[in-house]
């Protein structure tokens, strides 16, 4: 058996201990007899374990609320249906749980412990992705997720996300993290298809954040963490502060004003191992003295430095009894450093002059986004209205520092401004709802809209000298008479040739009924249609839903809908070039790549084609189990069929490659990537949520919940082999991109913990198994496989006073760490799985300082 095609586990951690094991062993036991994750389906803001109560202030509350009492908005329109009468499979996270979560991490991983659908991705030094991380639901990605804020369309990020092993490859979905978390009252996330109610891009569900809306008090939350130690070589290991503030005061005829700030400073955190060989050219014959002494532990890449400041408000006012005007809107500031891998002395990526001793060059990420939504609520005519008009806008300036061009030779600067993204999106709507008498015991729910929605894509190149062929040969040395390498190191470089600007306006209408032609019998009926004017065409979308109530404890929900995805701008237009090490038969080597855009010369030629949408049907099945008011089951199982899925090629290269390289005025020797509608794929599995209440009397109250999800996804089509490449002999959608999407995720996850309180004291732990991943390569031998693994999550807090309450805890209590590599590896790249659903920083532990005012 070829030592490649698996992993080995033998990290000297604890969670190889004995002491590990113990620990964990009663962990579990714990898990087991609590049962499950703090907040999952079927939980109401403000119940426990979330410390807020109905009016969602902090603190311990009057005590747990009926779960099956929430009210929703998400899903269905007009009339108010809660948790239990609803047709769809919803989530409510709570804003107080998500406030734990998020003081100590990013709100998109606060989604991801929470929820056993949703998977965020971590990766490491691969530039934005880094910073701007990929997520998404039911094994789809971040771009087949529709997210609304106040019900309305969040704009999406300008970063187009180009990590190879996620299967959110080639979008540029909303960026959560973007958003403050202490300005969250809850999210309620719908898992289920729901393109024919909300428009494109609701494939695989839908997160509506819901801000705060209180007139008076605030509340602060300081969270200070650092990272289990870890020898990196002296470099950072992820400290982080983090200050949340809210603060809600009254405007005219029983009005408010919420305002909220988020700000966070994290300090990069680096996991390497030593570099082996030769870091210096011999002296006269002999090694370097320096390389007895110099640090071989360089790589610096990992999790991100962070500066962020994120600001929002939420107002509304009564004009009169009919016509309430609100607004709300959120403006972001953030700056980000990615460490990557050492440009060793002895390369022909350094000048000597420049970096006698190497470097680790770092890409830099300097980002403003904003957005502002203003409308107003009518009662006229026994229809209720909403008018709302949506602006957000999205821009990236991206560049290099610690890096350097070396064909220009000892000239060259150290740092770029390589080029930049923006993105706009302008949303106009009008809805309308009213109930309709039909002779039946409940009124026929009538509701129908109108959307207009104009968005804007634009990449700008940088520094010309960032990507400028210097044509420098060294002129003496061990590398006399060769050429240096083109292009800022570490780096993503667009050049004159490569911007794109794009627009495109999509107009939209539908119709939604919900009907109770029985009792304990719903059936919902929503049809939408639209048009885009950049090509992409018309779509019709339509969704039936139905609920069946057998009894009062047991229901029976059923949804088939169908649904579209417009190709994204970025898809079309993007085009870089980049410089990085990527897995070659079973080795790291340095590749220099070029992502094309479809309609490039170059993309034509190797077989790129101009986009279509992506279609999808979605069916899912499911039942609901109440036998109380304190017990609540729920499972849940879908299939999504997606058609002309997009997704980047496989690295295409070559001798025939690089003539076209030179014929359309590029360096030899790049790789090449394009989009394509290269597969159709299907999606199924099942998702299972419980949570049980108990009021322990004189020991406090008790709450334990339960999150599953199987989810596995299969590759049915792959587009034909365009002929350009098959002429070629190369291959549009090689088995190493096929495993980016069957097997680079968890086909399980799985969710247990419990949260007890007691007088002053609150308790919370959460046990998380993720299912094993494997990281497949175009020869199958250098495949690689990485272990489940269980993590522990615990926090503990003690109530201060009435205003007051102190925490502390840890998110991967264990210091647990993936698989280990076995990649033939000289760099000192970190030695662990690159596709961990977890990631591979270990421990974080943190205190938090709660005060409500």
């Amino acid at each position: 058996m070829n030592p490649a095609a698996t992993c080995t586990d033998r990290a000297k951690t604890p969670y190889r201990s004995a002491a590990r094991r113990r620990l964990n062993t009663i962990a579990l036991a714990i898990s087991s007899l609590l049962a499950a994750a703090p907040v999952m389906a079927q939980e109401r803001p403000g119940t426990a374990p979330l410390a807020a109560d109905a009016a969602g202030q902090t603190g311990g509350g009057s005590g747990p609320v009926n779960v099956l009492d929430v009210v929703l908005t998400t899903g269905s329109r007009g009339l108010p249906r809660t948790i239990a009468n609803s047709a769809a499979p919803i989530d409510v996270i709570g804003g107080d749980q998500i406030q734990k979560l998020g003081g100590n991490t990013a709100l998109r991983d606060a989604l991801a412990q929470l929820l056993p659908s949703f998977q965020a991705t971590t990766q490491a030094s691969l530039s934005a992705d880094s910073i701007a991380r990929p997520a998404g639901l039911r094994g789809l990605s971040g771009a087949h997720v529709l997210v609304l804020v106040n019900g309305k369309r969040r704009h999406n990020s300008s970063i187009i996300s180009l990590a190879g092993n996620n299967q959110s490859n080639g979008s540029n979905p909303v960026d959560l993290d973007l958003i403050p978390v202490s300005a969250i009252d809850h999210i309620e996330v719908l898992r289920d298809g729901a393109a024919a109610q909300y428009g494109s891009d609701a494939i695989a569900g839908v997160l509506n954040i819901i801000l705060k809306s209180r007139d008076h008090g605030g509340s602060s939350n300081t969270t200070v963490g650092t990272r289990h130690r870890y020898d990196n070589g002296g470099q950072d290991n992820g400290n982080t502060v983090q200050e949340a503030l809210d603060w809600g005061f009254a405007l005219p005829n029983q009005g408010f004003a919420q305002l909220a700030l988020d700000g966070k400073y994290q300090q990069a955190t680096v996991r390497n191992t030593d570099a082996t060989g030769a870091f210096y050219y011999p002296v006269n014959g002999q090694p370097d003295p320096r390389e007895a002494t110099v640090n071989k532990k360089v790589f610096a890449g990992g999790l991100p430095q962070v500066k962020a400041l994120n600001l929002s408000y939420n107002a509304e006012s009564p004009i009169d009894e009919s016509i309430t005007a609100y607004s709300f809107g959120t403006v972001s500031a953030r700056d980000g450093r990615v460490g990557q891998n050492f440009r060793r002395p002895n390369s022909l990526n350094i000048i000597p002059e420049l970096y006698p001793d190497g470097t680790a060059p770092d890409y830099t990420l300097d980002e403003r986004d904003y957005q502002f939504a203003a409308g107003a609520r009518i009662e006229r005519g026994g229809w209720s209205w909403d008018l709302s008009s949506t602006y957000g806008n999205n821009h990236v300036q991206n560049g290099s520092d610690h890096s350097l061009n070396a064909s220009l030779g000892p000239t060259s600067p150290t740092s770029f401004d390589t080029f930049s993204s923006t993105f706009t999106q302008w949303t106009n709507n009008i809805d309308a709802t009213r109930s309709i008498d039909i002779g039946l015991k409940k009124p026929l729910q009538t509701s129908w809209g109108l959307e207009h929605r104009h968005e804007t894509y634009r990449t700008e190149s940088g520094d010309p000298l960032s990507y400028k062929f210097g044509g420098y040969v060294y002129p003496s040395g061990p590398l006399a008479g060769k050429l240096a390498t083109t292009g800022a190191q570490a780096a993503i470089t667009v050049t004159p040739d490569d911007e794109a600007e794009l627009k495109r306006n999509s107009y939209a209408a539908y119709v939604d009924f919900g009907l109770t032609p029985l009792d304990g019998l719903f059936v919902g009926l929503a049809a939408r249609t639209e048009h885009y004017d950049d090509g992409s065409g018309n779509t019709t979308s339509g969704k039936l839903s139905t609920r069946y109530e057998l009894t009062p404890a047991l229901s029976l929900r059923a949804n088939i809908s169908n649904g579209f995805r417009a190709p994204a701008l970025p898809q079309s237009g993007f085009a870089q070039t980049s410089n990085q090490y990527n897995v070659v038969n079973g080795v790291y080597q340095f590749v220099q790549s070029k992502s094309v855009q479809v309609n490039s010369p170059i993309g034509q030629a190797l077989g790129a084609t101009t986009l279509k949408p992506e279609t999808s049907e979605n069916y899912s099945l499911g039942l609901a189990f109440s036998p109380s008011k304190q017990v609540n089951v729920t499972l849940d199982a879908y299939r999504i069929d997606l058609k002309d899925r997009i997704a980047q090629t496989g690295f295409l290269s070559g001798t025939a490659v690089n003539k076209l390289l030179v014929d359309n005025g590029f360096q030899s020797g790049q790789s090449i990537k394009y989009f394509a509608n290269a597969i159709d794929t299907r999606t199924t599995g099942i998702d299972i949520v419980g949570d049980f209440t108990q009021d322990l009397q004189s020991l406090g109250s008790l709450r334990l919940t339960l999150g599953y999800n199987r989810n596995k996804t299969e590759i049915t089509h792959i587009r034909d082999n365009p002929t350009q490449l098959a002429g070629l002999g190369l291959t549009l959608f090689d088995r190493a991109a096929q495993g980016t999407i069957t097997d680079a995720n968890p086909k399980s996850k799985l969710i247990l913990g419990a949260n007890w309180r007691y007088a002053n004291w609150d308790l919370t732990v959460r046990e998380t198994r993720y299912d094993k991943v494997k990281l497949l390569n175009v020869n199958p031998i250098y495949d690689q496989s990485y272990a489940a693994r269980w993590l522990t999550d615990l926090e503990l807090g003690y109530r201060i006073s009435d205003k007051a309450t102190i925490s502390v805890g840890a998110n991967n209590l264990f210091n647990t760490y993936p698989s280990k590599n076995t990649v033939a590896d000289t760099n000192g790249f970190p030695p662990y799985s690159s596709i961990s659903p977890f990631g591979f920083y270990g421990a974080f532990y943190y205190t938090r300082l709660s005060l409500a005012f």
